[in-house]
């Protein structure tokens, strides 16, 4: 009987070292970042497209339809927070655009 609880034991050992690397051997590989780049979504007035700006960087135009302004963010990995880089009256750019 002792024989017996000493094998079960060891299998058990076994079975949960080798669990234990294979979680370690699947966890320590290179993440891929995940990138939205091109992704638009609508909800009542207001429209948002994602951006590539450069390889590390993207970007964020949220448009405000019925008040006619566009807001350009940009999310800082360092400090994980969207940063607003400009705000964009679209009255006064497609009205200048007009004859």
């Amino acid at each position: 009987m002792n024989d017996s609880k000493n094998l079960a034991i060891g299998v058990l050992s076994i079975t949960g070292v080798v669990l234990l690397a294979a979680v370690i051997l699947a966890t320590s590989g290179v993440q891929n970042p995940v990138q939205a780049v091109g992704m638009l979504d609508r909800g009542g007035d207001y429209i948002m497209v994602t951006a590539q700006f450069s390889e590390n960087d993207e970007i964020v135009y949220i448009t405000d339809a019925a008040a006619q302004i566009t807001n350009v963010y940009n999310y800082d990995t360092t400090r994980r927070e969207l940063i607003l880089w400009d705000q964009i009256d679209l009255k006064r750019v497609l009205g200048a655009a007009r004859p």
